[in-house]
């Protein structure tokens, strides 16, 4: 595996200002960064940087051209932040060591700073300069509002929406039939719920299948959208049986309605469902997921 690679699959964990870790893994986390939902969250700090003008650019220049130094300034503390944590992602040192966000926070700040000293300073001809204090003491600490806040709102909602638009592809070419779907027996499905910290109870005969997704889960139902919330498979597991649905690797797992059969493809065996989707299944719990569809 390439050093690139495996920078991509390494999970490695990170700390915000407020002493709150997140596990990132930046293969899931890059098209989260650069998704339309975060954009949006980008665009919303970018706005009210613009309109309250800390540093007083609209003094010495142009409403446009300082919407477009915030914007290049904006670019450049994001693709830092990037390229940072993915070097950082490269070290073996990563899978052992939390690493705060604002070690990549400061050298990101730093380098837009000086972005907007030599450019501010050249479309005005020289008349504004920066001031240490308040202006760009208020700009670090809301630099580091905005780490913790994006890590623990933003991030998570572009997860969701990825996870979204994924299943309603999936859905739109493989729809489910609810005539295929077989029932679960009533001893197993009546009444019984699932909860997550902090989420509504779930009905679990709603439930299609439960996919791990760094320190979130995914939430496939029989019908609408998936959900993504912020809990660990095996809060979810705690809650169910194996009448209930089987996990079938580490990473996944899948209701008794949903199952149809294994399959095999390019040496890789799969649980294939009711709805056309292929979930793989590890080769530790293959004798188990054998065992458990022939109960069925």
């Amino acid at each position: 595996m390439s050093i690139v690679a495996t920078a991509l699959n390494r999970p490695f964990r990170l700390l915000d200002a407020f002493g709150r870790r997140y596990r990132v893994q930046l293969k899931t986390a890059l098209p989260a960064i650069f998704s339309m939902t975060s954009l949006l969250f980008f665009v919303v700090l970018l706005l009210v940087l613009w309109i309250s003008d800390p540093v007083d650019y609209r003094e010495f220049i142009s409403s446009p051209a300082a919407l477009m130094l915030w914007t290049a300034g904006m670019g450049i503390t994001l693709l830092t932040y990037v390229g940072l944590i993915f070097l950082w992602s490269m070290t073996p040192v990563s899978r052992r060591v939390t690493l705060p966000i604002s070690v990549v926070g400061m050298p990101a700040f730093i380098f837009s700073t000086l972005f907007h000293k030599v450019v501010g300073g050249f479309l005005s001809d020289g008349l504004w300069e920066q001031e240490l204090f308040p202006s760009h003491i208020f700009l670090l600490m809301t630099q580091v509002g905005f780490e913790a806040l994006y890590l623990r709102y933003g991030l998570p909602k572009s997860f969701q929406d990825i996870a979204a638009r994924k299943a309603e592809d999936t859905f739109e070419s493989a729809p489910v039939s609810q005539q295929a779907i077989p029932a679960i027996p009533a001893s197993a499905s009546e009444d019984h719920v699932v909860t997550f910290p902090g989420e509504p109870a779930i009905a679990l005969n709603e439930i299609w299948l439960i996919r791990a997704l760094e320190h979130y889960v995914e939430i496939h139902s029989v019908a609408g959208e998936p959900r993504v919330v912020r809990a660990r498979i095996t809060d979810f597991l705690e809650q169910v049986s194996e009448a209930h649905g089987i996990q079938t690797h580490r990473s996944w797992w899948v209701s008794a309605r949903a199952a149809n059969e294994l399959v095999t493809e390019g040496g890789k065996r799969f649980l294939a469902l009711n709805d056309g989707q292929k979930i793989p299944v590890s080769r530790g719990r293959y004798p188990d997921v054998l065992a458990w569809l022939a109960k069925l």
